[in-house]
């Protein structure tokens, strides 16, 4: 039997924990939680230091693979500009629940419990698709975005980099969704949706419209 991968999480809040119980117990040794806070996160794996230190971490715990584990999509994004220079490995970490019929998966995507990602699908890098997501064919996600809990995305859909799509948002087939955008929860998406962009509603309209 080949030995455990030796894992950190960055990030120790919520978002961290959930990560800590869908990492694969036969596969990974999780070493321990790097974040700022100093309280008890009531699991066993300890918070072992912060990303300033993370040279020091990865000699004195022995591991060269993280899960990026921070909610924020523009803390994500600074946190790892912070680590860019270490030889740091982001493996794909999914639930034995996903269904995934589709082969392009960047690194560092999580993948919650009862996800459904059709075939010819494209997951960008650091993205996250959280509980009940459900991607239909030919779907691209960016990079750094979050799909949150029951969101419905239908075949052929783009979603840009640092997109925010929020709890059961449905979002109709054919449509492009540029960068830097939020879709509000519930929100049905019928039409195109410009970079940098709030939407919300049936059907979602912009924030300010």
């Amino acid at each position: 039997m080949s030995a455990k991968i030796r894992i950190a999480i960055i990030g120790a809040g919520g978002f961290g924990r959930e990560v800590y119980h869908l990492l694969n117990d036969d596969l990974y040794e999780c070493v321990g939680f790097i974040d700022h806070a100093k309280q008890d996160i009531t699991l066993k794996a300890p918070i072992i230091g912060c990303e300033s230190d993370m040279e020091q971490l990865m000699i004195d715990f022995a591991f060269s693979n993280c899960v990026l584990a921070v909610g924020d999509i523009k803390k994500r994004q600074k946190i790892l500009n912070k680590i860019k220079s270490y030889s740091i490995e982001y493996p794909v970490v999914s639930d034995c629940t996903v269904r995934n019929f589709s082969n392009d998966i960047d690194y560092g995507s999580i993948f919650y419990p009862n996800v459904v990602v059709m075939n010819n699908c494209h997951i960008g890098k650091f993205s996250l698709l959280n509980s009940g997501v459900t991607l239909g064919h030919d779907v691209v996600i960016g990079d750094y975005c979050n799909i949150n809990p029951g969101a419905q995305l239908a075949g052929r859909i783009t979603v840009g980099d640092c997109t925010l799509i929020g709890i059961g948002a449905s979002i109709k087939e054919n449509i492009n969704i540029g960068k830097n955008t939020i879709i509000g929860a519930g929100s049905v998406v019928i039409n195109d949706v410009p970079d940098n962009t709030t939407v919300y509603g049936v059907p979602a309209r912009a924030a300010n419209s």
